[in-house]
């Protein structure tokens, strides 16, 4: 009977296994297409010379060697950690202060869940093309009520203001996401740890500092990762915006590696600059996995 009984039950785990992998295809044949597949060319192609009409020419690490020479891969690096620094806190601020406030038990907050939302939809380009005319310092419309309440107009794009400007845009598009995130998180938060706090004398400044900002530590680990590897690859913004001027100034390196790959058409040498971005965000995230694991 055991001997009947077993061919059985193998054909049937044999099915179910195909029926899985059946499932699971599409997203794991998408993943080896477009992503593992292109990110093992890009890592080959970082060691040629090739401007995508010659022969590729193997140069081992001479475009590494190229890029940490060069000071305009130093100074893309820096503009992109200010833009990284300028975006990120104002959005987590900015974010964690509205959430906390949606998640107050008062009449009509719901309605503010939805509007807040619906930038983050928009295309970035369109968002880009938008608050460039926003923004214009003659024309444009933030510029015109910045007048009518008497106070002096800004030149958003000059020199000293355009990196702000371009994370102000950033955080106009995407802080509704992060607010989001920031209310899942707070709503996941039992109502009884703030009540044994009341009833120790607790006010609401050590309830946040002592129950909700350590109970949000799985929220902040999401929101950071996400938001400074996203923050690293901006490029459509400044595309849209100021196509990295004034002179070099909003030049994020995303911006370079499409400048070097797709204008001068130095494809090895814009692969090693992908290579090492890929490289840094893979370490800082397992630096904030490993700090927030630690402090768990």
């Amino acid at each position: 009977m055991k001997d009947s009984g077993w061919p059985v039950k193998r054909r049937k785990w044999n099915a179910e296994m195909w029926v899985g992998y059946g499932f699971i295809f599409p997203t794991m044949a998408a993943f080896l297409v477009f992503s593992l597949i292109p990110t093992i060319g890009v890592i080959i192609l970082s060691f040629f010379d090739w401007n995508m009409i010659n022969t590729p020419v193997f140069l081992g690490f001479e475009n590494y060697i190229e890029m940490f020479s060069r000071s305009e891969f130093w100074h893309s690096l820096w503009v992109t950690v200010q833009y990284v620094l300028y975006s990120q806190v104002t959005k987590i601020i900015l974010a964690l202060s509205i959430a906390l406030a949606l998640n107050q038990k008062l009449p009509g907050m719901k309605l503010f869940r939805i509007p807040i939302i619906m930038p983050w939809i928009v295309m970035p380009i369109a968002v880009g093309i938008v608050w460039k005319w926003i923004l214009s310092p003659s024309t444009g419309l933030l510029n015109y009520y910045i007048q009518q309440v008497g106070l002096p107009t800004v030149t958003w794009f000059s020199p000293g203001n355009v990196l702000q400007s371009i994370a102000l845009v950033d955080v106009w598009q995407y802080f509704g996401f992060t607010t989001v995130l920031f209310l899942i998180g707070l709503q996941g938060i039992s109502p009884m740890y703030y009540e044994a706090a009341s009833i120790d004398g607790a006010n609401k400044w050590r309830s946040f500092w002592h129950i909700t900002l350590p109970l949000l530590r799985p929220t902040f680990l999401f929101v950071l990762v996400t938001a400074v590897i996203g923050s690293f690859q901006v490029f459509d913004i400044v595309y849209a915006t100021t196509q990295g001027g004034p002179g070099a100034l909003s030049k994020v390196y995303y911006y370079l590696i499409y400048e070097k790959g797709f204008q001068q058409l130095q494809m090895g040498y814009a692969s090693a600059l992908s290579v090492f971005l890929f490289v840094v965000l893979m370490i800082m995230t397992m630096i904030q996995l490993r700090v927030f694991r630690d402090n768990q």
